[in-house]
């Protein structure tokens, strides 16, 4: 592959929790007692794969920031499903670009995703169109609000390519 063609990007989002009924994370309803304190469905796993998409595109691209798309102040998106945004996303890039892989670590200190992740990553593969997915859930070992169970993060790695003319 000629690596004028090739784009990586790396994704970052976070949420701080609140009282709640379960956490969404790739798409998938998780049972805990928080949710998270977002304008929209808070799943950082989707929003920081939408991060690492933009990130990889090549500046003259139309879109480049998950706020100028889906603004946090536009009541339209609400509540809104991350992953129907992140489907969003991929097919409006979907013309000129391949999503060749994405790599997605999630931190937070509990729930355990074990028992989520096939269903999580199956979403994904079936948005991004590739069976080159992997989501690695990690703890904050108790340390900052992470450990303290204040919030999550998750930070994606995604790699794309020109599609040839």
């Amino acid at each position: 592959m000629n690596s004028e063609n090739l784009f990586v990007g790396i994704g970052f989002d976070s949420h701080r929790f609140k009282k709640g009924n379960g956490l969404i994370l790739a798409g998938v309803f998780i049972p805990f007692d928080k949710s998270f304190d977002a304008h929209s469905d808070g799943d950082i796993v989707c929003h920081s794969i939408i991060d690492a998409i933009l990130g990889a595109l090549p500046i003259e691209f139309e879109y480049n920031n998950i706020g100028t798309i889906f603004p946090d102040n536009d009541p339209k998106f609400k509540n809104a499903n991350s992953l129907e945004l992140l489907n969003t996303v991929v097919t409006k890039i979907s013309n000129e670009f391949l999503i060749n892989n994405c790599d997605v670590i999630v931190v937070l200190q509990e729930p355990k995703l074990r028992d989520y992740l096939n269903d999580m990553i199956s979403n994904l593969k079936r948005i991004l169109k590739t069976e080159r997915v992997n989501i690695k859930p990690k703890t904050g070992e108790f340390m900052g609000f992470i450990g303290n169970k204040e919030g999550a993060a998750a930070f994606s790695v995604i790699s794309i390519s020109k599609k040839r003319s």
